[in-house]
């Protein structure tokens, strides 16, 4: 995680900021200085990082009974967005802008509200009950992000020229033995999911 967090930040935020080009983006391959200069940009990111982590973990550590699964449940906030923005990217060429940042904003609002104002809804009980659990809450998120960012995208027009990811020639076809084990993992989840829930 620290590496992408330098790595995102120095390439995506910095370089972009300053116009400044890797090498890999130059076509002359002139860029070993700017490249330097990131480096020592994506080391200092890096540093930083870890500071503001320890200082994040610090209040957690010996106050909480279950750190890991507050990480969890708070990650959980951004990954059902984060989930559909890279399916539909990736997988669905009428997925537009518009229909991404409506998935992100849904993925957080929707999960703050349901973390906060479910156990005080008149919702039936075993409706609270289900969705008081964080992974619970995830899978609701996720197909209501979903469901709104297909219709979005569907609601407005694509920009020409704003899909950079060409996957025509990728072969998704997966081996019988990939199939197999795939299929032995999500079996045993769903043992596991069923026995202590």
């Amino acid at each position: 995680k620290i590496n992408s967090i330098a790595t995102i930040f120095t390439l995506d935020v910095y370089a972009k900021r300053r116009h400044e080009r890797t090498r890999a983006e130059d076509d002359k391959g002139e860029s070993a200085g700017e490249e330097k200069h990131l480096v020592l940009v994506g080391r200092i990111t890096a540093i930083t990082a870890i500071v503001i982590a320890i200082l994040t973990a610090r209040p957690l550590v010996g106050s909480s009974e279950q750190a890991f699964q507050y990480i969890q449940e708070f990650s959980g906030f951004f990954t059902p967005g984060i989930t559909v923005i890279f399916l539909l990217g990736l997988f669905w060429k009428r997925a537009t802008e518009a229909g991404a940042i409506v998935a992100a904003v849904t993925s957080v609002g929707l999960s703050t509200i349901m973390k906060y104002t479910l156990p005080t809804t008149a919702f039936p009980q075993g409706v609270n009950d289900y969705l008081t659990p964080f992974i619970n809450r995830m899978g609701v998120v996720f197909l209501v992000s979903l469901f709104l960012a297909i219709i979005v995208s569907l609601a407005t027009p694509q920009r020409p020229g704003t899909d950079t990811i060409d996957t025509t020639d990728v072969r998704y076809r997966t081996s019988t033995g990939f199939n197999i084990g795939a299929l032995g993992v999500i079996l045993i989840l769903i043992a596991l999911y069923a026995t202590w829930w």
